[in-house]
C-alpha cells in the first residue's frame, strides 16, 4: 500500500477533529447569540441562508416544543381529570347505594308507624286492610310449620312433609317480603302526602325527619352525578379510547426529541454566519466580551483546516501524478506490442503476396500449354 494514503488519512481524522472543535466552537457562539437575541428583531432579511431565516426557524421549533408541550399537559390534566371523575362518580353512586337503603328502612318504620297509627283516609285503611291480610297468612304458614316440624311418619309421610315444609317456607317468605314493601310504600306514601301533620311521636317525626334529609341529600348527589357525567363524557370525547391519549402524548415527546435533536445544527448555522466575512459587524450588538476571541479561534482552526486540505489535494496530485506516469508507460508498452504485431502482419502480407505471383506464373504456364501445339 502507498505510505501516501496512509499519510492522506491522517491528515483525514487530523482534519475531521479539527472541523469538529471548530463547530463546537461555532455551535456555542450561535447558541449564545440566539439567546441574547431573544425575542428581538435585528434583521430584515429572511431570505434562505440568512440570519433572519435562521432566526425564523428557531423560533418555530421553539414554538413547536412549546405547543407540544401545552398539549402534553393538557391530556395530563384531562387524563387525571377523568381519574378523578371517575373515582367521584364511583363513591357518590356507592353512597347513593347506601342512601337507597338507609331511606328505604326509614320508610318501613315509617310505614309500620302509619298502619299503627288511628285511620287517616281510604289509603291508609286500603294498606291496614292489606297488611292484616299479609299478618294473617304469615301466621297460617308459621303455625302450618310448626305442625309439619311436630309430625311423624314413615319414609312416605317424610317425603310428604319435606315438599310440605319447602312450599310453606316459600309462601312465608314471599309473604314477609310483601308485608316489608308494604310497609315501604305506606312510609314513602306517607312522605308524599305530607300526612305528618296528622300523626305525632317523637320517634316517628325523627324517622320522617331523617328521610325528608335523606332524599334531600339523594337529590343533590344526583344533580352531581348528573353533571360528572356530562364531563366525563365531554373529556373521555375528547381523549378517544383508552390507549389513544398515551399515543397522543408519545408523539409528542417523539416529536419534542426530535426537535431538540436538531438545535445544534440551527446554533451551528447561526454560529458559522456570524464567522463568515461581514458576520461580526452583523452579531457586534449581541457580542459579549469573548465574541471576538471565538471568532479568531474559530478562525484559526479554519486556516488549519484549509492547510490539511491543501495537503491533502497535494498528495493525492502526486499519488495521480504517478499513476498517470504508469498509464503512459502502460500505453508505451501497448504501442510496442501493436507494432510487433504489425511488423508480423507486413511479414505475413509480403509472404502472401510472393505466393499469388508465383500462383499467377503457374497458372499462365498451364494456359499456354493448353494453347500450344503438341503434335498428333
Amino acid at each position: 500500500m502507498d505510505e501516501r494514503k496512509s499519510v492522506i488519512k491522517e491528515l483525514e481524522e487530523k482534519k475531521k477533529t479539527l472541523a469538529e472543535e471548530r463547530n463546537r466552537i461555532l455551535q456555542g457562539l450561535g447558541e449564545a447569540l440566539l439567546r441574547r437575541i431573544g425575542d428581538e428583531e435585528p434583521f430584515s432579511d429572511s431570505q434562505v441562508g440568512s440570519p433572519g431565516a435562521v432566526l425564523l426557524e428557531y423560533r418555530r421549533m421553539q414554538k413547536e416544543i412549546g405547543d407540544s408541550n401545552a398539549a402534553i399537559r393538557s391530556l395530563e390534566l384531562d387524563i387525571l381529570r377523568l381519574k378523578e371523575l371517575e373515582e367521584r362518580i364511583s363513591a357518590i353512586e356507592s353512597e347513593q347505594s347506601l342512601l337507597k337503603g338507609e331511606l328505604a328502612a326509614v320508610h318501613t318504620s315509617l310505614g309500620m308507624a302509619v298502619l299503627k297509627a288511628p285511620d287517616l283516609n281510604n289509603t291508609t285503611v286500603l294498606l291496614k286492610s292489606q297488611e292484616k291480610d299479609l299478618l294473617a297468612k304469615i301466621e297460617e304458614h308459621e303455625k302450618a310449620l310448626e305442625e309439619l316440624e311436630e309430625q311423624e311418619g314413615g319414609i312416605f309421610s317424610w317425603l310428604g312433609k319435606n315438599a310440605r315444609t319447602a312450599v310453606e317456607k316459600a309462601l312465608l317468605s314471599k309473604n314477609r317480603s310483601d308485608l316489608e314493601k308494604l310497609y315501604l310504600r305506606a312510609g314513602g306514601e306517607f312522605l308524599s302526602t305530607a300526612m305528618e301533620e296528622e300523626l305525632s311521636g317523637e320517634d316517628f317525626v325523627k324517622d320522617a325527619e331523617k328521610a325528608m334529609g335523606l332524599k334531600g341529600r339523594m337529590s343533590s348527589l344526583t344533580d352531581e352525578l348528573l353533571s360528572l357525567k356530562e364531563e366525563r363524557r365531554k373529556i373521555g370525547g375528547g381523549l378517544g379510547t383508552e390507549s389513544y391519549p398515551a399515543h397522543r402524548i408519545k408523539g409528542f415527546e417523539k416529536r419534542i426529541a426530535q426537535i431538540t435533536k436538531e438545535f445544534p445544527a440551527v446554533y451551528l448555522r447561526l454560529g458559522m454566519l456570524a464567522a463568515a466575512s461581514g458576520g461580526k459587524e452583523t452579531f457586534a450588538s449581541f457580542m459579549n466580551e469573548d465574541g471576538p476571541a471565538v471568532l479568531e479561534k474559530a478562525e484559526a482552526i479554519s486556516l488549519q483546516i484549509a492547510e490539511e486540505e491543501l495537503s491533502i489535494r497535494k498528495i493525492n496530485a502526486a499519488i495521480r501524478i504517478d499513476e498517470e506516469k504508469a498509464e503512459i508507460e502502460r500505453f508505451k508498452r501497448a504501442i510496442v506490442s501493436q507494432q510487433q504485431k504489425i511488423t508480423a502482419a507486413e511479414d505475413a502480407i509480403s509472404g502472401l503476396e510472393e505466393q499469388i505471383s508465383e500462383t499467377e506464373q503457374h497458372i499462365v504456364e498451364l494456359e499456354i500449354f493448353i494453347q500450344g501445339d503438341h503434335g498428333s
